[in-house]
């Protein structure tokens, strides 16, 4: 026979009682969900018992930010589900004065919070009340009132004391955690865009009222008098996540018929899967691109560009694309999570491994892309063309017979372009031409610049003289069309 075990009626009243507080608090988790939208951007609001409180803020994949706002044991996590791009798109020339929009964004944040806060009470309660009738404690007793009352003073300490000791500049003094502890430049972009939303807006209706305009007067342009060539490339560099950019591309593929593009990196700001969808659009183009990974590149955006049909990415091996080679490098900072230009030192170990293995090949290649030139400044003198960007400056040049091409940005160097006045669209239409050995040669090149913001359109054609092999000649500059 068994022996039955009775448990005293206070150790029995006790154990109630934790259980009430413990079930209560792990039904809010589990169920205590709200969700907000704002403008383009869906967020989820959900609480999480945790010693160290304050309040989160997720984005993934990036990471997230840690206010310390508040020490009570729960902490209150916000997380952006979902970024409607189109109808971003769409918005993009009607932001509001920067003060109409953070008191929008403040008084749904403080609605939703309310409404969360009423699910902690209804779920909590409800999980305590599952407690007591699983002990046979029924609401028809003074017992099943004392243990909600129990459930309902757990919650009221919880939401009580977050409200009486929430620390409002703790908002100013963000915690990085996740990948954005390797980027907290990413923020810094932010804050930038917060504090100057007005301009951003002024300059977006700008962009927009003048860039169709522009695209006509390139397509009016054409190839300037159908020059001879056998190969029209178009370098592009720094797109930054510019939507704006792909549309320039394509007009620039289209008006010039473009049969290869060299894009020397940053096609994106923070290399994130939010910003996958850019990069997606190059698949339309249609014909091979070419991609020398950036800083604000990525390893997923490196993983995605190499799934595209079009697409190739130049790594340790050199391509040969439409007759043409082509050897470079990527960004060291692309390989990982992080946009910080490498040290001097680096760059300089990088561009000697560089330098060994053109010289070290058979015959030359005619292009050396890569992002940041100082990863080719070795070889200036060696190579007959450098393509690279970074700088968001467009300059042509040549050092020691090698032409060298800054694409400057072709993203108007996307979000903080638009805190300036003058940060134009650009890059290089580069025409080759074969010599009498079948051998591509650089016959000429168009700089191209379209500013949105000041309604200018620029494009001049840059002549060369190649006689011998290794021997490159500005012969002159013309300027083409303003």
């Amino acid at each position: 026979m068994i022996p039955i075990i009775r448990i005293p009626s206070r150790l029995r009243s006790a154990l109630v009682i934790v259980l009430i507080i413990v079930i209560t608090l792990l039904f809010i988790q589990l169920f205590a969900k709200s969700s907000f939208n704002y403008d383009s951007f869906s967020f989820a609001l959900q609480v999480q018992i945790n010693p160290e409180g304050g309040t989160s803020l997720v984005i993934p994949p990036v990471g997230k930010l840690f206010f310390q706002t508040h020490q009570i044991p729960w902490q209150i996590i916000i997380t952006l589900n979902e970024i409607d791009f189109t109808r971003l798109e769409k918005h993009l020339n009607s932001f509001p004065p920067r003060q109409e929009w953070l008191t929008l964004l403040q008084q749904e944040l403080r609605h939703s919070m309310f409404s969360l806060f009423f699910l902690v009470v209804f779920f909590g309660v409800s999980g305590g009340m599952l407690v007591l009738l699983a002990f046979r404690v029924y609401p028809n007793t003074r017992r099943f009132w004392l243990g909600l009352s129990i459930s309902f003073l757990t919650i009221l300490c919880l939401i009580g004391g977050t409200v009486l000791t929430f620390d409002q500049q703790a908002i100013e003094r963000p915690q990085y955690q996740g990948v954005l502890a390797a980027a907290p430049w990413a923020m810094n972009l932010i804050s930038m865009g917060m504090d100057n939303v007005e301009v951003i807006g002024d300059n977006l209706k700008k962009i927009s009222q003048t860039l169709p305009l522009l695209y006509k007067q390139a397509g009016q342009i054409g190839t300037l008098g159908n020059m001879e060539t056998d190969l029209t490339m178009l370098h592009v560099s720094d797109i930054h996540n510019n939507p704006a950019a792909m549309e320039f591309i394509s007009e620039l593929i289209t008006n010039f018929q473009v049969q290869l593009v060299i894009d020397t990196g940053d096609l994106t700001d923070y290399g994130t899967a939010l910003e996958t969808e850019i990069v997606a659009k190059i698949e339309a183009f249609k014909i091979p691109y070419i991609v020398v990974p950036g800083n604000h590149d990525s390893p997923l955006i490196i993983d995605y560009l190499q799934n595209l049909a079009n697409v190739k990415v130049l790594g340790e091996k050199p391509l040969t694309v439409n007759g043409l080679t082509i050897v470079g490098m990527s960004d060291p900072a692309a390989d990982v999570y992080n946009s910080d230009t490498p040290s001097d030192a680096e760059q300089q170990t990088l561009g000697e491994a560089l330098a060994q293995k053109i010289t070290e090949m058979e015959v030359l290649p005619e292009i050396v892309a890569v992002h940041n030139l100082k990863l080719a400044k070795k070889l200036i003198g060696t190579v007959p063309l450098i393509l690279h960007g970074h700088d968001h400056q467009y300059r042509l040049s040549v050092q020691n017979d090698t032409i060298i091409v800054d694409a400057g940005t072709t993203g108007a160097a996307g979000f903080r372009g638009l805190l300036k006045k003058g940060v134009p669209y650009s890059a290089s239409i580069l025409y080759w031409k074969k010599d009498s050995q079948g051998k591509l040669r650089l016959s000429a090149i168009d700089s191209i610049k379209i500013n949105g913001s000041e309604g200018k359109f620029s494009l001049e054609r840059h002549t060369f003289a190649t006689e011998t092999e290794n021997t490159a000649e500005l012969d002159n500059s013309v300027p083409a069309a303003s």
